[in-house]
């Protein structure tokens, strides 16, 4: 049975350690594949059948994929069986660029959550540090450090940098809170869900279109900001709570500051521009002169007229 199969690799991840969202995050892109093949497959065919019916975005896709890689890849370590994921082929999951925020748009948010204190933490606290909302909901008055935050990644923990102005916004907030944590909702802790509704509500206010209207936009733009700004990659990597220096060199990519210089520099409009600026210029040099040098010997009117001295008035000349 698929879910039987399901349980005992889900099983595996917790007795590993794996965060309680690594585990979540498993068990969501394998339950439809349970739905729609409630035998575990044995061969290939299945497997692509159930990819190829998948509906969402190409990273969906390539999540359901790595979460079934993940669970043949364990039957096959455990049991010595096949593994049908072997030629399977991962999906299309062509780049984009990750959205992001301009300093600006930063601002707005600010802006927009106004004098509320919660509201303005979370802000300011992921625009700060970068940290996931994960990461920030599960804050504690004890992980508030003078200059650091301690915080619990996918990875364990690890400390953080932070700015003083967002020091006093959380200690503002732990004064009033009734037990350790520094965020609540109406029902207790805040949860992720409930931080992304303060926030997709917040850009909505703040007239800050998606996609992406969540707390990794703001993570995206704290990493993209740390290079442009010249932070180098491995204390961006430390603040960010990357395991692999590769995850932390994508916000190379988005560092378009040096592209731009150098476009403002090469690019061929500019060179044409010039060009014709140069065209223009001898245009006007030529018929300056035109209109100051006098009519010359052996020129004519337009009425072809000679006007030379030495002919009788109005008389075609034939020179």
């Amino acid at each position: 049975m698929t879910q039987a199969a399901i349980d005992e690799f889900l099983q595996s991840r917790r007795a590993r350690k794996l965060s309680a969202e690594t585990v979540q995050w498993y068990k969501q892109r394998l339950r439809p594949f349970a739905t729609f093949n409630p035998e575990l497959p044995e061969e290939p065919g299945p497997i692509e059948t159930f990819l190829a019916m998948r509906h969402g975005e190409p990273e969906t896709i390539h999540a359901d994929f790595r979460a079934l890689r993940a669970i043949f890849t364990f039957r096959t370590e455990r049991y010595g069986v096949p593994n049908p994921m072997a030629t399977v082929k991962p999906p299309r999951c062509p780049k984009k660029v990750m959205a992001t925020l301009e300093p600006e748009e930063h601002l707005r948010l600010l802006t927009a959550a106004g004098s509320d204190v919660r509201t303005k933490a979370i802000v300011t606290l992921l625009t700060d540090t970068g940290i996931r909302t994960s990461e920030a909901v599960g804050l504690r008055r004890q992980d508030i450090k003078t200059r650091t935050l301690v915080v619990r990644g996918k990875s364990g923990q690890h400390e953080v940098a932070m700015s003083e102005e967002t020091r006093r916004l959380l200690l503002t907030l732990t004064n009033d809170s009734k037990d350790e944590y520094v965020f609540h909702g109406r029902k207790g802790v805040l949860t992720r869900y409930g931080m992304y509704k303060i926030l997709r509500q917040l850009y909505e206010k703040a007239g800050i279109p998606g996609p992406k209207l969540g707390g990794h936009r703001l993570r995206h733009a704290f990493g993209k900001a740390w290079v442009a700004n010249g932070g180098d990659l491995r204390s961006l990597q430390l603040q960010m709570g990357h395991e692999n220096i590769s995850t932390t060199e994508k916000y190379c990519s988005l560092n378009m500051n040096d592209t731009i210089a150098k476009h403002g520099r090469f690019t061929p409009l500019r060179s044409t521009y010039a060009a014709q600026q140069v065209f223009l210029d001898t245009n006007v040099v030529v018929n300056a002169l035109e209109e100051e040098i006098p009519v010359g010997r052996n020129e004519r009117r337009a009425d072809d007229t000679c006007v030379q001295t030495d002919c009788h008035p109005g008389v075609r000349c034939s020179r």
